[in-house]
C-alpha cells in the first residue's frame, strides 16, 4: 500500500512551493500594498531549490522520489535557522508536518567570511544594549549616511539605512576603510530626511520604539529593527567587544 502524499517528503516539498506561489500572489495583488521584499525573499528560496524539487518529482520510483525529496528539504533548510523555521511553518499550515523529515537543526556560526573577504555577522535585534555598544565602538556623531531606503511592505513601512562610521578603537594597520553599519527598521512611523544633511547620527532604542536622529534635523522612528556591521577584516584580527557591536571583526 502506497503512502499518502501528505506524509511524504515530496508532498511536503510540493506544499512549500504551493504556499510560496499563494504568498507571492497575495503580496502582488494590489499595487497599494505591494510587498517587494516578501516576493524577493520567497523567490530567493526557490532560486536554487527549484531544480532539486523537479529532480525529486521525476525519479523513477517512489523510494527514489522520497530519497531525493528528503535531500532537497535538507539542502533548503541548511541555509539557516530562519529558513528552516519558515519551511516548518509553511508545511504545517498545509497539514504536512515537516520537522521529522529534516535533519536536526545546527546552531549558526556567529560570523562568516565570504569569498570577497568581508566578515558578516548575523543581524542582531536593535536594543538599548545594542545601541550602547554601537555608540561605544563607533563614532556615530561623525557617521555619514550612505544609503537610506524606505519601502512599503504590505500595510507597513520598512526602512534600510547604511551608516559609514569611524571606529573608536584600533582596527589595525590594514583596517583603513570605514566600517558600514547596516540598520533594518520595521514598522516605520515617522521619517524626516534631507540628503544635504546626512552627517551625524544618534540612536535611541526603547522597549517600544527606536528613534534614529540624522544630521541636524532628520529622524527615523520605528517599532523595532536589526543591525549588523560589515567590512574587510584581515585574517589575524581578533579584537571584539563584549556587547557584540564588533561582531564582524572576529577572526574566522
Amino acid at each position: 500500500m502506497s503512502r499518502s502524499p501528505n506524509g511524504t517528503a515530496l508532498g511536503a516539498l510540493g506544499s512549500l512551493l504551493d504556499a510560496s506561489l499563494l504568498r507571492i500572489a497575495e503580496a502582488s495583488a494590489d499595487a497599494r500594498t505591494y510587498d517587494r521584499r516578501a516576493i524577493y525573499e520567497i523567490a530567493d528560496v526557490w532560486d536554487n531549490n527549484t531544480f532539486p524539487l523537479f529532480h525529486a518529482a521525476t525519479a523513477r520510483t517512489s523510494i527514489g522520489r522520497e530519497r531525493r525529496a528528503r535531500a532537497a528539504l535538507a539542502w533548503m533548510a541548511d541555509f539557516g535557522l530562519e529558513r528552516r523555521s519558515w519551511m516548518v511553518e509553511q508545511a504545517e499550515a498545509a497539514g504536512r508536518p515537516l520537522e521529522q523529515l529534516l535533519p536536526p537543526p545546527v546552531a549558526e556560526p556567529a560570523h562568516k567570511r565570504n569569498h570577497r573577504g568581508p566578515v558578516t555577522p548575523r543581524y542582531v535585534p536593535l536594543t538599548a544594549e545594542a545601541a550602547l555598544g554601537l555608540s561605544t565602538d563607533y563614532d556615530l556623531a561623525a557617521a555619514r549616511v550612505r544609503t537610506l531606503l524606505l519601502e512599503r511592505a504590505g500595510t507597513r513601512l520598512t526602512g534600510f539605512l547604511v551608516l559609514a562610521a569611524p571606529r573608536r578603537y584600533d582596527g589595525g594597520p590594514q583596517a583603513v576603510e570605514l566600517p558600514e553599519l547596516h540598520l533594518r527598521l520595521e514598522d516605520v512611523t515617522d521619517v524626516g530626511f534631507d540628503s544635504g544633511d546626512r552627517m551625524g547620527a544618534a540612536l535611541q532604542c526603547g522597549a517600544e520604539e527606536i528613534v534614529l536622529r540624522i544630521g541636524a534635523n532628520g529622524r527615523l522612528d520605528a517599532a523595532w529593527g536589526f543591525c549588523l556591521a560589515t567590512f574587510f577584516i584581515p585574517p589575524l584580527m581578533t579584537t571584539f567587544s563584549k556587547c557584540g557591536s564588533r561582531l564582524a571583526e572576529l577572526c574566522l
